[in-house]
């Protein structure tokens, strides 16, 4: 039986960010708890930037795309998440799903998001954003 698990959440001192790395596929209550687990350490923390690792997840279904776009992002925001570096799915059809939360959320001035090929790009992207503490 394969016990991996399906997210890995927590709080880098030296990034300043919370890191998410996620694995295969995730069920609805999973993506949700985990989404939540990092809004909590976010908050913990004092933090407002996110590190995602979604290259190994395999995919976000229509339904929890509009939960994140509409119910967690702007609770998110509100609660001082401000800007996640996402690395890209391999997997084609997450990757369609990551971009299209992205583009919805791109004038919406909540979270800025950015989808990077590498954990390179994306650490150096949330090491050079400057965001202001709400």
């Amino acid at each position: 039986m394969d016990t991996k698990p399906v997210y890995d959440i927590f709080f880098n001192s030296d990034l300043k960010a919370v890191v998410m790395n996620w694995y295969g596929y995730s069920t609805s209550r999973q993506l949700k708890e985990g989404s939540e687990k990092m809004l909590a350490i976010l908050i913990e923390h004092k933090a407002n930037k996110v590190l995602a690792n979604l290259k190994d997840m395999i995919l976000i279904s229509m339904e929890d795309q509009n939960w994140i776009e509409h119910s967690f992002i702007p609770r998110g925001s509100e609660k001082g998440f401000k800007a996640i570096a996402i690395i890209k799915p391999t997997s084609y059809f997450n990757k369609v799903a990551i971009e299209n939360i992205a583009s919805k959320m791109e004038n919406r001035d909540l979270v800025r998001i950015k989808i990077f090929d590498n954990e390179e790009g994306a650490i150096a992207w949330l090491n050079e954003i400057k965001i202001a503490r709400t």
